[in-house]
């Protein structure tokens, strides 16, 4: 009796000891680009982005073939399908456009937009700036005749959680491969010309990580090798089921290879062929984590940089009162739009 006793406790052991090893090789391989992508893995219900494929009621100019904008041109990219923008995004373009009168700013949408909403709110204030243009694209004859056709004619961006997000990531990229240019997410308020910066760059958003909120990949020899390396990483491990792999991930990996170096810390023009890599004091000065302060009457005590991210993501469904910090920042750097919606700006529904 004792010896099948001790027969059953080791088999449990060894049962235990195999599942074990089964769990940690599983999280190991997890950790590694061999991870499968579990993207499917998900209990909300998927973002529609139908829209990306849509004509229909669309009163947008397409940009074609023949768009050839100049070196000195700043990139919107609006991905959501609402067709219209909010007021925050509006805020960003406006800002962008008033620090830089002598350079085009392009807003560019994945989707329709009818001619009753180009004619209406946000557009209709925006239009009175002369360096402001809209155009719409076709993420999938955007792609075409690039490293990205496959994958995104496959419908890769569709096999994601974040379709709107990932759609973004991957049109920021292939969009400064295509034309150079600087990118910036509509979460940023721009408060002063980015010219004297280097003609390559990008910011880190902490010690760790290289945002890609705020990009520039110039035309010269550099701004296309790390153009090229961009849109080839996003390509290569491209993932649906992690939020920061195609962002700031592709970025990231990118200048950890020119740069030689692992510590996103030690990255500077001398040590990356001269492209810049700028501390989050100057794009990024309030973290996500601390994104509640744009949404108090405090004083925000830095000093003053070239952009303010104000992560909407996080903070949409904050109430935005006169004395906050935000509204402090849009009365300053997008005037127009702060006042032409007031008490609503910044509201879910403007």
């Amino acid at each position: 009796m004792l010896t099948k006793y001790r027969k059953v406790c080791a088999r449990k052991r060894k049962f235990i000891l195999v599942a074990l090893l089964l769990v940690l090789s599983s999280l190991a391989i997890l950790n590694t680009d061999y991870s499968p992508d579990l993207y499917f893995l998900y209990w909300r219900e998927y973002e529609n982005v139908t829209c990306h494929y849509s004509d229909v009621g669309d009163a947008l100019p397409l940009l074609g073939e023949d768009f050839s904008p100049p070196s000195t041109s700043i990139y919107f990219h609006e991905t959501s399908c609402r067709g219209w923008l909010n007021s925050r995004q509006a805020c960003a373009i406006e800002s962008a456009a008033r620090a830089h009168k002598d350079w085009n700013i392009y807003v560019l949408f994945a989707g329709p937009v009818t001619a009753t909403n180009l004619n209406s709110n946000s557009f209709k204030v925006l239009k009175q700036l002369k360096n402001v243009n809209f155009k719409r694209v076709h993420i999938v004859d955007y792609a075409k005749k690039t490293p990205l056709e496959q994958l995104v004619g496959d419908g890769a961006l569709n096999r994601t959680r974040w379709r709107i997000s990932h759609t973004s990531d991957m049109l920021r990229y292939l969009t400064l491969y295509k034309w150079g240019g600087v990118y910036l997410d509509l979460d940023v308020v721009v408060v002063k010309s980015l010219e004297g910066l280097e003609k390559n760059w990008a910011a880190r958003e902490s010690g760790k990580v290289v945002a890609a909120g705020a990009l520039a990949f110039s035309r010269d020899e550099l701004g296309r090798k790390v153009a090229d390396a961009a849109i080839r990483d996003f390509k290569s491990h491209y993932r649906g089921d992690t939020w920061s792999n195609n962002g700031p991930g592709v970025i990231t990996r990118v200048l950890k290879t020119i740069c030689n170096t692992d510590n996103v810390t030690q990255m500077a023009p001398n040590t990356c062929n001269g492209f810049g890599i700028y501390g989050p004091k100057l794009f990024y000065p309030v973290s996500w984590y601390n994104a509640a302060k744009y949404f108090r009457p405090d004083k925000l005590n830095i000093t003053e940089p070239y952009a303010y991210h104000v992560w909407n993501k996080l903070t949409e469904n904050f109430e935005i009162k006169e004395d906050y910090v935000y509204a402090k920042i849009a009365k300053k750097y997008c005037p127009t739009i702060y006042e032409h919606y007031n008490s609503n700006f910044g509201t879910l529904k403007y």
